[in-house]
């Protein structure tokens, strides 16, 4: 039994090579949320479902038609084992950690140096769900249930706050300032007013804010207040 949780954390994977051993469907799942993330997936199975096959021939993956060695780890930065027989799951995990490599095992969580969460992907929001591996059902039902919650004014507000942290960064000179600057446009009620569809009030009370903070108006800021 592990003594702490696991560490939640987001990681940059585009471009990064990822091996998945396994050409299943739960492979394939894998490999789909890996490549929307932007990694260079390459699946080494002696077989491969036919949406496999076909991810290959477009040239989104790579596809090693042999069953696993060690060998297929090289240059990996991140391993995940899906195939349906314990021993080479174990092989992998035992691989990965000798070479340093993070390796999640599909749903044996022992195995697993990282977990993978349940994802709500809203724009530029999101928002990862884990329940430690002990329950993925529950991690999905927690999935849908903030998948309703969180509606597109949150993803918008996430990208207009975006657009002013540079000019924050110059002109409020401490990270309690510029917390106390954003935490005040949150506490305005924008994202009420975006979900009530009062835009042109929602984006007049950002500027404002920036007006009265000596923060730089936006482009987006300023075109968001025009159009409204």
């Amino acid at each position: 039994m592990k003594k702490y949780p696991y560490y939640p954390i987001f990681l940059d994977i585009e471009d990064r090579p990822v091996v998945i051993i396994g050409g299943g469907n739960v492979c394939a799942r894998k490999a789909e949320t890996m490549m929307n993330y932007g990694a260079k997936v390459t699946i080494v199975s002696p077989d491969f479902t036919d949406e496999i096959e076909q991810w290959a021939r477009d040239g989104r993956l790579a596809v090693r038609r042999k069953r696993y060695d060690e060998s297929d780890l090289d240059g990996a930065n991140i391993v995940i084992a899906s195939t349906d027989d314990q021993r080479v799951n174990e092989q992998i995990a035992a691989d990965g950690r000798r070479r340093r490599i993070p390796v999640n095992v599909v749903d044996v969580t022992p195995l697993c140096e990282f977990i993978v969460p349940a994802i709500v992907d809203k724009g530029s929001v999101h928002i990862a769900v884990s329940t430690e591996g002990k329950s993925p059902a529950l991690a999905r039902t927690l999935k849908e249930d903030l998948r309703r919650l969180i509606g597109p004014e949150y993803a918008e507000v996430n990208d207009v706050l975006g657009t002013l942290r540079e000019s924050a960064k110059r002109v409020l000179p401490t990270d309690v300032d510029r917390k106390r600057f954003f935490d005040g446009i949150i506490a305005t009620g924008v994202l009420d007013m975006l979900r009530e569809g009062r835009r042109a009030e929602a984006y007049r009370t950002i500027a404002d804010a920036c007006t009265a903070a000596g923060v730089e108006v936006s482009e987006t800021v300023r075109w968001g207040n025009e159009e409204c």
